[in-house]
């Protein structure tokens, strides 16, 4: 009798076991991976987001955004779309120039998911200051394009490698040719940069920072009814001509 007793003991613990779900080792699953657990094994979703600039609402023209080793996609007029991403909990990473990187959480847990992103600019408010009396200083009687176009060709300067790496670096440069010292924007050299910048130069530089560059990837203009047949920057390719301003390469 005392055997049965025992073996009828041993039956019922591993019964009990096995109910319990402890009879083997569990093993978690991943995010972003649909485990033996998950109630949705194979579906996917589609991001669907919007990113515009933090201080002056502008969409963003450009950058890119990502989740790693899962998709990434490019940011077009202000939106994007990541598709085919696995239900599950992910980071997304937005990276846009002259922007602070941006990281946020997202759950894919339906079809289509709505995201939206503020991101900051890099520069300080100094700097920014700086480059909108830059513009009102070259530009304040030119049409609004215009403006935005001398500050989208000042911020094409700090991504070329024959110009300084900072913001106040590329406005204040002075080169030396030939034991001569040149400034490389005039109001620099006459103190017109001091003066305060008006709303139009603010706001272009708020546009140029979004993305929107009428320059066409110019690192420099001059005005040609003022500058003479020899000057060299007459031989830099030409990009665009807006108003009173030539850009160039």
């Amino acid at each position: 009798m005392r055997k049965k007793a025992v073996l009828f003991l041993v039956v019922l613990t591993v019964g009990m076991l096995m109910l319990s779900g402890c009879t083997g080792p569990k093993v978690p699953s991943l995010p972003g991976d649909p485990g033996p657990e998950d109630p949705n094994p194979g579906k996917t979703g589609t991001i669907v987001g919007a990113v515009v600039d933090a201080d002056s609402g502008l969409k963003l023209w450009s950058g890119t955004v990502e989740i790693a080793g899962i998709g990434k996609a490019t940011i077009k007029d202000g939106t994007f779309t990541l598709q085919n991403i696995p239900y599950g909990t992910y980071t997304l990473t937005i990276s846009k120039q002259f922007y602070t990187k941006h990281s946020l959480k997202v759950i894919i847990n339906a079809e289509t998911v709505t995201v939206e992103a503020k991101l900051k600019t890099s520069f300080s408010s100094a700097e920014l200051d700086l480059l909108a009396r830059l513009v009102h200083a070259e530009a304040k009687g030119e049409i609004y394009k215009g403006q935005v176009a001398v500050a989208a060709s000042v911020l094409n300067r700090l991504i070329h490698p024959d110009y300084p790496n900072t913001l106040s670096g590329v406005i204040n440069q002075v080169v030396v040719v030939n034991g001569k010292r040149y400034h490389q924007y005039e109001p620099v050299l006459n103190g017109t940069i001091k003066q305060p910048a008006g709303d139009l130069a603010v706001n272009a530089v708020w546009d140029a920072l979004a993305g929107w560059d009428p320059s066409l990837g110019a690192t420099g203009f001059y005005a040609p009814a003022k500058v003479g047949s020899g000057s060299w920057v007459r031989t830099r390719p030409v990009t665009v001509t807006i108003g009173n301003h030539r850009f160039f390469k």
